[in-house]
C-alpha cells in the first residue's frame, strides 16, 4: 500500500479507517452507512470497495444487467478476515496476499 501523501496509489489511512470501521460490523454496513462512519466520501467509499480492498471485502445487493451493484448495498469483510486482523496480520499484507491468490 502506499503512502498517504503519494497521489499516485490508495490512501493508507482511508483503507485503515474503512477496513477499522467494517470490523465493528461483522454481519455487514450499507455502503452509505459506512460512508458515514468512516467519514469519507460515498464515491471515494465505492471506489475503495471496487478497487483497492475488493479482495478482503464481499458486497450483497442488486445488481443490473452489467453486474454492477444499484440501489442499497451491504459491505461485510470475507469469511476469516476479520480473525486474520485479529491475529496481528496488518492489512496491506492481506491485501497483498489475496491479490496474488484472486488473479490467478
Amino acid at each position: 500500500m502506499t503512502n498517504n501523501n503519494d497521489q499516485n496509489g490508495p490512501d493508507s489511512n482511508k483503507v485503515e479507517t474503512l477496513v477499522s470501521t467494517l470490523r465493528k460490523y461483522p454481519d455487514g454496513i450499507w455502503l452509505r452507512k459506512l460512508s458515514r462512519e468512516s467519514s469519507v466520501p460515498l464515491s471515494t467509499v465505492h471506489y475503495y470497495i471496487e478497487e483497492v480492498i475488493d479482495s478482503i471485502v464481499e458486497s450483497k445487493g442488486a445488481r443490473d444487467g452489467d453486474g454492477r451493484y444499484f440501489g442499497i448495498r451491504l459491505i461485510k469483510l470475507k469469511d476469516g478476515i476479520q480473525d486474520q486482523l485479529n491475529s496481528g496480520k496488518p492489512i496491506d499484507y492481506l491485501l497483498k496476499a489475496r491479490n496474488i491468490l484472486t488473479d490467478n
